[in-house]
């Protein structure tokens, strides 16, 4: 009989566990006995007997059990909880075959992991340092294989899948699948309106995508795709000369009413790098950073794009090397080194059709000790500058 739980055995001991989904979970034990033997676990969960927790992932599954196995530890006053779906087959056929868009052959592997951390000084008003159930599907994407995750639905509704990436490189039409149809998703891609930023030779990352899904039950089970979010990189976008460049620009498209009339949004996100005058070209040791936002191209108001940056000084770096790094060693303002740089904020507009600056301005504030005269020191100023081609 299905009726053993968490709070069963580590309940007293452990009184946040009331608060935790380990407190909903049943699992098949057969009465007197423990699935924990020393660190090891293993026990079949059962949806049924959990009740309307489990609802959700009973449909998606189409299973009342699912064998679980892992590990449970009691050490420094702190239980650890780390189980995971031991018969995966079952699970990736069924998902596959009732989650659009990143099912059918698209997806490879299902599972579901539960992650539970508690604490004996936790008391039954509180909540668990960390208490996850995920599911987890791993999907064919062009030449390689990402993992999406989601925390399970436990009622009716929308929910997201979603995951990030790391060097995942990418063709448009690898997303096509995102977008079925006529209408794919290459035709949402914003090539044009990226101008000189983006070509046929472009290398593109993938950087994050999600699926938004509304799941139901009731009358009948469903699983509908509300939206696609994806975020895509493109990275060492040379701005100015071999100093300044864009590393990556990011662009997010959310496409909803995928399955009617795909409509795509789009915008751009990322940072500056300021490469330092000795290693031109390397952004991956810059000076300074600066966190980007971007304005899009509004032809004949607004016809460029236009690039704001918050400023990052991760080595303390002096005021005259930014200045050198910008236009060249050489270049003497007769500022200090000793001055520190605490504020550059950066504004330009770049030309839609070459990709080059336009204009720009910045304004720096910095700090030391200025000893203009014998019995003065300013402490403090700020400069701007600005420039149009």
């Amino acid at each position: 009989m299905s009726n053993w739980k968490f709070t069963d055995q580590y309940g007293s001991t452990y009184p946040a566990l009331a608060n935790s989904i380990l407190s909903l979970l049943v699992f098949d034990v057969s009465s007197g006995n423990s699935p924990v033997s020393g660190t090891s676990f293993s026990a079949s969960l059962d949806l049924t007997a959990t009740g309307n927790a489990m609802n959700v992932l009973a449909a998606l599954t189409g299973t009342k059990t699912i064998p679980i196995t892992g590990t449970v530890t009691t050490s420094n006053n702190q239980l650890s909880v780390n189980l995971q779906s031991s018969d995966n087959d079952v699970l990736t056929k069924a998902l596959a075959a009732c989650i659009p868009i990143i099912g059918g052959d698209i997806c490879k592997n299902a599972g579901i992991s539960i992650v539970n951390v508690t604490g004996t000084q936790q008391t039954s008003d509180d909540e668990p340092q960390t208490d996850e159930i995920d599911l987890s599907m791993t999907i064919a994407i062009g030449s390689g294989t990402g993992t999406l995750t989601t925390q399970i639905p436990m009622s009716d509704g929308f929910f997201n899948i979603s995951a990030s990436f790391t060097n995942f490189g990418i063709a448009l039409s690898d997303l096509n699948f995102l977008v079925p149809g006529n209408n794919n998703f290459s035709t949402c891609f914003p090539s044009t309106q990226l101008g000189p930023y983006y070509n046929n030779q472009t290398q593109l990352e993938l950087l994050s995508l999600g699926v938004s899904l509304y799941v139901s039950t009731a009358p009948s089970f469903s699983v509908v795709v509300s939206g696609v979010d994806v975020t895509i990189g493109i990275t060492n976008i040379p701005i100015y000369k071999q100093a300044l460049y864009l590393n990556p620009l990011a662009i997010w498209i959310n496409i909803s009413n995928v399955n009617t009339t795909p409509t795509p949004a789009w915008g751009l996100v990322g940072n500056f790098v300021l490469c330092n005058f000795n290693r031109p070209g390397d952004t991956g040791n810059p000076d300074f950073t600066f966190d980007l936002n971007m304005g899009f191209p509004n032809p004949p108001d607004q016809p460029n794009f236009s690039l704001s940056g918050n400023f990052d000084n991760p080595y303390n770096q002096p005021v005259s090397q930014i200045v050198s790094d910008l236009l060249g060693q050489a270049t003497d303002l007769g500022i200090g080194n000793s001055i520190t740089l605490e504020k550059f904020d950066f504004a330009t507009d770049a030309d839609v059709t070459t990709g080059y600056i336009s204009d720009f301005e910045f304004e720096i504030a910095m700090s030391g000790q200025f000893g203009i005269f014998e019995n003065f020191s300013l402490e403090s100023f700020s400069i701007a500058v600005a420039y149009s081609s």
